[in-house]
């Protein structure tokens, strides 16, 4: 009987039993960069991928009316200017796609740290946005070499949901700034998970966060928060009962 060497042994194995294929790793994504910025009046929430010069790049305002109950802007003239040093590139949209949603679709014309400013022209006066140290790349590659880990953990809420029901949000308030100070939020903001309470926190208009806090007394219909909130939180103050849980 002829002796097989380990080599020929393995390649007629090999022969025999098929190979697995391999699942090819996914190229990466660029993942869109968001802004929001508040007037008396309005919320405007923009999102856009990152801007490559020469490219053109559709940047969507969401445009909301401030009040007691958020609804969404169902008419106005929207106009941005994205400069870089002397450089400006113009984009425009005399109404919305849709109720709230504005499309602005903008091709950068120079590398660089720009500049981005969103007028907002409704019957009741112009509203005037600046989004400030956008940067403009090179190429896609350098546009995913400085891309930040997403954020994990977080409620996904689309302005559209946020916009049929009845919802708001609200910085909160902040007496006595510093070491004494007291922060107090709507009581309608609190949302009871067991015996624990949390409110939702805005990380964009689309994005919270569900956070434990831990409270002291309630003055009519505010509620002091003890722990759990910081001076710049915004959080819903409308609407919090009915969102999605984590």
């Amino acid at each position: 009987m002829a002796h097989r060497t380990p080599l020929v042994t393995a390649l007629a194995f090999a022969f025999v039993v098929p190979m697995r294929a391999q699942t090819p790793t996914p190229a990466p994504q660029l993942r869109a960069v968001t802004h929001t910025a508040y007037s008396k009046n309005t919320e405007l929430f923009a999102e856009w991928q990152p801007l490559v010069v020469g490219q053109t790049t559709r940047l969507t305002a969401h445009l909301t009316r401030l009040g007691d109950r958020f609804t969404a802007y169902t008419e106005a003239k929207v106009t941005l200017t994205l400069t870089v040093d002397t450089s400006a590139a113009t984009a425009g949209a005399d109404g919305p796609e849709r109720p709230g949603v504005f499309r602005l679709n903008v091709t950068p014309t120079k590398v660089g740290t720009g500049r981005i400013a969103i007028d907002v022209a409704p019957a009741t006066g112009t509203e005037h946005f600046v989004i400030d140290a956008v940067p403009v790349y090179a190429n896609v590659e350098a546009a995913l070499a400085k891309q930040a880990p997403a954020e994990t953990g977080l409620v996904s809420y689309a302005k559209e949901r946020s916009w049929e029901a009845d919802f708001s949000t609200a910085p909160v308030k902040v007496y006595f700034p510093g070491a004494a100070r007291i922060i107090t939020v709507p009581s309608t903001a609190l949302v009871r998970d067991g015996t624990m309470l949390h409110v939702y926190v805005q990380h964009t208009p689309e994005r919270f966060e569900f956070r434990e806090v831990r409270v002291r007394r309630t003055i009519g219909d505010v509620v002091e928060i003890t722990s759990g909130l910081g001076e710049t939180d915004r959080v819903v103050v409308r609407g919090a009962d009915k969102m999605p849980r984590p």
